[in-house]
């Protein structure tokens, strides 16, 4: 017999109520400002995940729908098997397996594909503390990565993303030719242009 579930009591809602929702990140950041400003904190905001089994046609749409350009591939139990971003999809590579391999393109699995998590870089949370966004920065262009992810105590916690500094900087910071050697040297070519 199921338990008697009554109804629970309800107010009536004033006028102009605000809604509760995470802090959002600030629209314009400066080179010298914490780094902590312009990172993806998976404990506030969802992360966006993919199985590794899925079709990259099918990876393609959900990057479409939710406008993001990178999906953290994941196995049965949520762990993390690595990354697959748009570049991937959209570059060679498919092409490149559909000849070698004999598949139609709605075979190459993002398996296929993805950047494996044994070849990824990270940073460890506890090396952010002082850390600015030059610094990020200057990491992305040293690694020549558009995304650094963040690692604290042995879990994902967040990811830094080139596209999203752009962003918040008003200005592209993949577009340095030479990645800068110090944050004084970073702000020295940004103010150059």
């Amino acid at each position: 017999m199921l338990p008697d579930y009554g109804p629970r009591e309800t107010v009536t809602l004033s006028a102009h109520l605000p809604l509760e929702h995470p802090d959002e990140l600030p629209e314009l950041v400066h080179l010298n400002d914490p780094a902590m400003l312009v990172l993806t904190d998976f404990s506030r905001v969802r992360p966006v995940t993919i199985r590794a089994d899925r079709s990259i046609e099918y990876a393609l749409c959900k990057m479409r729908s939710l406008n993001v350009r990178l999906l953290i591939v994941v196995g049965q139990k949520q762990h993390m098997l690595g990354l697959i971003s748009a570049y991937q999809i959209l570059g060679s590579d498919p092409v490149r397996l559909e000849k070698a391999d004999r598949l139609d393109y709605k075979q190459v699995t993002v398996k296929m594909l993805m950047q494996p998590a044994k070849r990824i870089r990270a940073l460890e949370m506890c090396h952010l503390r002082d850390a600015r966004v030059g610094h990020i920065v200057a990491t992305l262009h040293k690694l020549q990565q558009v995304y650094l992810l963040v690692v604290d105590n042995g879990v994902i916690r967040g990811l830094f993303s080139a596209s999203q500094i752009s962003k918040q900087l008003g200005r592209n910071i993949m577009d340095l030719e030479e990645p800068a050697h110090s944050l004084a040297e970073l702000i020295h070519e940004m103010r150059a242009r």
